[in-house]
């Protein structure tokens, strides 16, 4: 009897260590998913660039890795590439710029030029600007306002154009951060 008493209580440890193994691998992948969703849902995310008004810069179909967590530490800063949205977007697309205004500076394009607060801007593109939009006139950005403009000036649609504006710190999504694909 004593025999039969020990090859159950082995039978039932073994389940019970079994059990417990598939408990923690269970937990184990919970803890990744529950991670992962974290990291895309505050660190980052992935976004495919669409259309060339970032081009030399960023080619459309690379795709990056959006910093989302940056902006809630500080705000964005000159020259950073960003993805926001629009107010009234009703698609929810998001479009990727380049920073050139900050809050409570003026920006004008005149003769081909970026200037914020009367000075020269720098360039990203060998061109001149050759359609200003509404900034021919001198803009005073808001207190959570920023200026954008597409690396590919003559094909871009950023601030310069009244559907698009200027941009609320509210809209901001992220900085554009490590390009992973393609590679090179």
């Amino acid at each position: 009897m004593r025999n039969g008493y020990t090859v159950t209580y082995q039978m039932r440890k073994r389940q019970r260590q079994r059990r417990q193994k598939i408990i923690g691998y269970v937990l184990k992948i919970a803890a990744v998913v529950l991670i992962a969703f974290l990291i895309v849902r505050f660190v980052c995310f992935s976004y495919t660039i669409q259309g060339d008004s970032m081009m030399p810069t960023i080619e459309n179909g690379e795709k990056h890795l959006v910093n989302r967590l940056i902006y809630h530490i500080k705000g964005p800063s000159r020259y950073d590439v960003i993805v926001f949205k629009l107010d009234d977007d009703a698609s929810s697309s998001y479009y990727v710029k380049r920073v050139i205004g900050l809050p409570g500076e003026t920006v004008q394009i005149k003769d081909g030029k970026i200037y914020v607060d009367g000075k020269a801007a720098k360039n990203y593109s060998d061109e001149s600007i050759s359609s200003p939009g509404v900034a021919s006139e001198e803009i005073t950005l808001g207190s959570d306002e920023y200026f954008v403009l597409g690396d590919n000036y003559s094909n871009s649609e950023d601030s310069r154009s009244a559907g698009i504006g200027n941009i609320k710190r509210s809209n901001i999504i992220g900085k554009v951060s490590i390009k992973y694909w393609p590679w090179g």
